[in-house]
């Protein structure tokens, strides 16, 4: 039973990747018996939030279930699991840009150092951003999130009392939230999204446990989401200006925070609904695409170059066929680099390091 829970977070992190695919691939207008269905697909950053949600929920299992909780072993999983595929982006990016000049392109050497220290973000629809995204691959932004996610993590799962961590990370995310209407910028950024990535660990808890999932359950946390949901909407009110100066008003400062927040506590909610009506009708929506999820990862950093900027394949008249074939060959160079690369590199750091990563 726990089996078949689990691969349900695989074809809903699998499917996640394949919409924000399609998200940046299909126009906003696609006419079906005169409804406009193309605003089903408008919806790009809220999956990145169920990326993060998904993600907490593993890591969460695993260092439950992991007799070694060194600091050693934990960040070489992490680093490895996130690096090891974005410097093959990386690579990819910069060969690309190579080709479409003809020559040796500039290797943009302060956003790459910026992109590799994880402190870049969507410089044109946020305040106060330290790095922009390495050549344009604007669903970087969600890496620096995570990575330091996953320190925060580690901080406070070795340092703060089982009994008491929920407490301090309410307290740490509100006044994130509270200095972020203050004055917006990367570290409260961080800590105030953090109280969406902890959904993923109120889950994962109640899983372990065995327990069921009801409103009760999840009462007291939604409480603090609620707050951050309500000092958010201040500072749309606040800084309602802000909607004038960026050209997608939805997807920038100050709306996307509580659009982005306000998401989240309907996903949990609507997760707990759906979990009491045994999950009907799951399998037939989104089954299929776990088969996507061992390299969803790569398909997520990796459309932008191989689908959404192509021109390798400009000669091929025929845009569906084009673009199918776009989606295939993306399918494929992150399969390389997720299963194949990254799975290698993995199994020779076992042998020589004797831990497991």
């Amino acid at each position: 039973m726990k089996n078949k829970k689990i691969e349900k977070l695989e074809a809903i992190r699998g499917f996640a990747a394949f919409y924000v695919v399609l998200f940046h691939l299909l126009p906003q207008k696609i006419l079906l018996f005169g409804i406009n269905i193309g605003f089903l697909f408008r919806f790009g950053s809220e999956a990145v939030i169920m990326f993060f949600i998904l993600s907490v929920f593993v890591i969460k299992y695993t260092w439950e279930s992991s007799s070694d909780k060194s600091f050693k072993k934990y960040f070489l999983r992490r680093f490895l699991r996130i690096y090891i595929p974005l410097i093959c982006i990386f690579l990819l990016a910069y060969i690309l840009k190579c080709y479409a000049e003809g020559s040796l392109a500039d290797p943009e050497w302060k956003t790459l150092l910026g992109n590799l220290f994880m402190l870049q973000d969507v410089i044109s629809l946020k305040p106060n951003v330290i790095s922009p995204v390495y050549m344009g691959n604007g669903v970087l932004w969600s890496l620096s999130y995570e990575w330091w996610f996953y320190m925060i993590f580690l901080f406070l799962s070795k340092k703060i009392a089982p009994s008491k961590i929920h407490i301090w990370v309410s307290i740490l995310t509100i006044l994130a939230a509270i200095s972020y209407v203050i004055y917006p910028f990367i570290i409260n950024r961080i800590f105030m999204y953090f109280g969406i990535w902890w959904i993923g660990v109120r889950f994962a808890e109640i899983y372990l446990k065995g327990e069921v999932y009801t409103f009760t359950s999840i009462k007291n946390y939604s409480y603090v989401l609620i707050v951050i949901i309500a000092l958010l909407s201040i500072n749309l009110y606040l800084n309602f200006g802000y909607t004038k100066t960026y050209e997608y008003p939805l997807v920038a400062y100050p709306f996307i925070e509580l659009r982005h927040f306000v998401f989240a506590i309907l996903a949990m909610f609507g997760g707990i609904i759906w979990n009491r009506f045994n999950w009907f009708g799951f399998h037939e929506l989104f089954g299929v695409f776990k088969y996507l999820a061992p390299f969803s990862y790569g398909i997520y950093i990796s459309h932008h170059y191989l689908v959404i900027e192509a021109t390798y394949l400009d000669f091929i008249s025929n845009t569906i066929l084009k673009n199918t074939l776009y989606i295939l060959l993306m399918f494929l160079f992150s399969y390389i680099i997720e299963v194949i690369i990254y799975g290698q590199i993995r199994k020779k750091l076992n042998s020589y390091l004797l831990i497991k990563i």
